[in-house]
């Protein structure tokens, strides 16, 4: 996981894409090799077949290193959805803010191992969805396990007797509230530390007119 753990955070599962994709490329570049020796004694076939070779092969490792780098995480504090190649597009969702994980498997998916996963989120931030997602019942029940024991870790924290500690507000002018994820974050940033989305432009337009 390219993202930064945070402190006393653990990886509990990692998911990645199922490779059936990556099967069909193969299979392809296999059947192209295969034909380059075939047809030994033309050398236009052997142009066709060797240069779609390559280029086949080339397809698969490409698709090895996108499938390495596009993963969906879970951890005892919460779920990570990285995308990218070069650059790093990661979305965050809180265990105490998920409210639903569904999972949609066709009758492939369900023979080879692999589904839909959407992740429901408290907020604006609405819902994160995947596709063909390894595992992904594996993957919800882990979500859910995760989610119930940092619930009972948060309610454990509470002396007995003592009421719940409320939930940070915003200040104005040095806190405010993220429109995608609900968290709380300082005023004059321009990307939630938590959901790593970036606010929309008229909003910081706004902030900026707004008297200090």
């Amino acid at each position: 996981m390219r993202t930064r753990l945070r402190e006393s955070e653990q990886i509990v599962m990692v998911s990645k894409k199922h490779p059936l994709n990556i099967i069909f490329v193969v299979a392809a570049a296999i059947i192209f090799i295969v034909l380059f020796f075939v047809f030994l004694g033309s050398a236009a076939a052997r142009w066709i077949f060797g240069i779609g070779s390559l280029l086949l092969v080339l397809a698969t490792l490409i698709m090895l290193w996108v499938r390495q780098r596009n993963i969906w995480v879970v951890t005892n504090q919460r779920v990570v959805d990285e995308q990218g190649i070069v650059a790093l597009y990661s979305m965050e969702s809180p265990l105490d803010k998920i409210t639903n994980v569904s999972v949609n498997l066709s009758l492939l998916g369900r023979m080879l191992g692999y589904g839909v996963v959407q992740i429901q989120t408290a907020g604006e931030a609405g819902v994160t969805e995947e596709a063909k997602i390894m595992h992904p019942r594996e993957f919800r029940q882990a979500v859910f396990e995760q989610r119930e024991d940092y619930l009972e870790q948060m309610a454990a924290r509470t002396r007995p007797g003592q009421a719940p500690a409320s939930e940070p507000q915003v200040v104005p002018g040095v806190t405010k509230e993220c429109p995608f994820c609900a968290e709380i974050i300082k005023a004059k940033a321009k990307v939630c530390r938590f959901c790593n989305r970036e606010f929309p432009v008229n909003e910081l337009e706004e902030e900026k007119a707004a008297p200090s």
